[in-house]
């Protein structure tokens, strides 16, 4: 099975003028904004669903209504304040089907040890907590429900935002800024700590495969077969969890395998860094995902507080 990561971007590619710092930071301020509302929708909609729909299980919808705000407000807000910003796209490569499969259980093993890393921080900050996203899950059942939120939905609309709509825009200041503000952003967004170090990693990893391919279509199936073998699965078929530790055992072993093949150029518009992080939208995107994580961590997880919230 052919497994080799063929670099084919920015070949023949064409050296455009250098963006100045106020620029970047307009650029990074309006993209950030754009998440920080998208953020803010999510957690509030199901809030006032449960205010105006009688018997309303936000535990069990959780997912689907995360998925559908991704996808019909975020995105849209996303386009409307990112469209008159200069983008710039990656030459389309081809990416084998042995390939693929590897960077799946590449990004599966990558996230196997992100989520560690964030339950034991999340147990550190709150050692008699819940697992809030296990719960969530468990609520939501093994359903045509579950496999469309977790399968569909979620990987085709954050792949959209977090890939196509951002690496797109942060592209014309180089590939590590790109990767990094998908990466941190898409971790920020899941307003949690277990799930920010893991889908920090994870955004990451989508973003270089876009970079490197130029396909939105890869980092889609990838994340949707990520998110069946880590969400859908297990509950599906519980026996299945030998076959998934297979998996991410396979993904260490790859990781290894190929780490030396991995190149980013060094393309950074000076001062990218100092933009992309030192500006109001970001701030604020920042502090309201930090604000989350604090809230979850140290109150939401906690049983004794939210009992009969929840």
């Amino acid at each position: 099975m052919d497994t080799e990561f063929t670099d084919t971007a920015f070949e023949g590619s064409v050296v455009e003028p250098v963006p100045s710092r106020p620029e970047m930071r307009r650029a990074f301020s309006r993209m950030a904004l754009g998440l920080c509302l998208g953020l803010l929708v999510s957690e509030l909609v199901p809030t006032v669903l449960q205010s105006i729909i009688p018997d309303y299980d936000a535990q069990a919808h959780a997912f689907l209504v995360g998925g559908l705000c991704t996808g019909l407000f975020t995105l849209p807000v996303m386009l409307l304040l990112t469209r008159r910003l200069p983008t710039k796209k990656s030459e389309k490569g081809r990416l084998s089907l042995g390939g693929f499969f590897a960077l799946v259980a590449i990004c599966y093993a990558c996230m196997i040890v992100g989520n560690l890393v964030g339950m034991g921080i999340n147990s550190i900050l709150s050692p008699n907590s819940v697992n809030l996203i296990g719960e969530l899950a468990t609520a939501t059942g093994a359903s045509v429900e579950m496999v469309i939120a977790f399968a569909v939905l979620a990987p085709v609309f954050e792949e959209l935002v977090f890939r196509k709509v951002l690496v797109d825009r942060v592209l014309p200041f180089g590939e590590w800024p790109a990767i990094l503000f998908s990466g941190i952003t898409f971790g920020l967004f899941h307003g949690n700590l277990t799930q920010f170090f893991y889908a920090t990693v994870l955004g990451m990893i989508l973003a270089y495969v876009y970079i490197r391919w130029g396909n939105i279509l890869y980092t889609i199936g990838i994340h949707a077969c990520i998110n069946f073998l880590g969400g859908v699965l297990p509950v599906l078929v519980p026996a299945a969890s030998y076959f998934i530790l297979l998996v991410a055992l396979a993904g260490i072993v790859l990781f290894f395998r190929f780490r030396k093949t991995v190149h980013v150029e060094k393309n950074a518009v000076p001062g990218v860094g100092g933009a992309m992080f030192g500006n109001g939208g970001m701030i604020l995107f920042m502090i309201l995902g930090c604000l989350l994580m604090v809230l979850v961590a140290v109150v939401m997880n906690h049983p004794e507080l939210t009992q009969g919230l929840m």
